[in-house]
């Protein structure tokens, strides 16, 4: 008798000290407050309940950003010197409330990365939150329409649409020219090909961007030409990626949900985590995706043993 044989695919989070089963890990921290520390509480806690993202609200200066861990901690859990929030002049973020009770799979999906994003460069990624406040010369803008103030680059700013065309603006401005370079890490500042290439930025229409703002992602890249050139280096050169919408709020791409109820995201300036005045770190584990060829009777026991581990 020929055995029939079904394919598993099975996504599991876990980390090192299960995280099912126990609290997350603060791998470090620095200075923490009765209130950072109440955060930091919340998110070791795997199964505290979820908040209803139209009840969270922006009414504290802390931040949260998801990164590997392998590009913050030293194998001793020192921050490396160098650490970096991300790999741009300015970083996207959230608020900490937006991850308490959530899954590793789950806070990709709610902060906005694509399914096939997560596959391709998630997976068995070791992850943590940097959980932080800014110092006092840094705060959060109010300003909505893309006219920035004088010292701009000292704000963090709700990620409209015309606030991300004058954010682009005003580092293409500060941008060098770097024929050689290769990659995507610029964490100071951003560098470009050619002096053609930063004064096509510099000079793009506003009916350009007006279209950029209503055609979808990939209608634009359909359609090609300069307002899909345009769209791809916001893409590249700020992480403005297919599902970002320029109202403040992320997109769960697999809910399909009311684009005006994701998370709020912030975007701001990038820094050394170890110059941030109050900081947490704070183990999230790592997203497992396999497969593997089992009769039907074992499939279940294959995830079950995944997601013991």
């Amino acid at each position: 008798m020929i055995r029939k044989y079904i394919l598993c695919f099975v996504i599991a989070f876990i980390s090192i000290s299960n995280a099912f089963a126990q609290n997350r890990e603060i791998l470090y921290s620095v200075s923490l407050s009765d209130e950072l520390r109440n955060i930091a509480t919340n998110i070791q806690k795997v199964n505290r309940a979820k908040v209803p993202n139209a009840d969270i609200t922006q009414e504290s200066n802390y931040f949260a950003r998801i990164i590997p861990r392998k590009y913050v901690l030293t194998k001793n859990n020192e921050v490396q010197e160098n650490a970096v929030l991300g790999t741009k002049p300015f970083v996207f973020f959230t608020t900490p409330e937006g991850i308490y009770g959530k899954s590793l799979l789950e806070i990709y999906l709610d902060i906005g990365y694509a399914a096939e994003d997560i596959i391709k460069w998630q997976r068995n990624q070791d992850m943590i939150v940097v959980v932080f406040r800014y110092p006092e010369n840094i705060a959060l803008s109010d300003i909505k329409n893309g006219d920035l103030p004088k010292f701009w680059d000292k704000k963090v700013y709700i990620p409209t649409w015309d606030n991300v065309f004058s954010v682009f603006h005003k580092l293409t401005e500060n941008g060098t020219i770097e024929p050689n370079k290769r990659g995507a890490y610029a964490p100071e500042r951003l560098f470009f090909a050619s002096q053609a290439q930063k004064a096509f930025i510099l000079n793009f229409p506003k009916t350009g961007k007006e279209k950029i703002k209503t055609i979808p992602y990939t209608n634009l890249k359909v359609m090609g030409g300069e307002n899909w050139r345009y769209r791809k280096l916001l893409d590249n050169k700020l992480s403005i990626f297919e599902h970002f919408q320029g109202n403040g709020r992320t997109l769960n791409a697999m809910k399909n949900a009311d684009n005006t109820q994701g998370l709020l995201e912030f975007i701001g300036p990038n820094m050394k985590i170890k110059d941030f005045p109050e900081f947490a770190i704070i183990h999230l584990g790592t997203l497992v995706i396999g497969d593997s060829y089992e009769s039907s009777g074992n499939c279940v026991s294959k995830a079950k043993a995944l997601n013991s581990n």
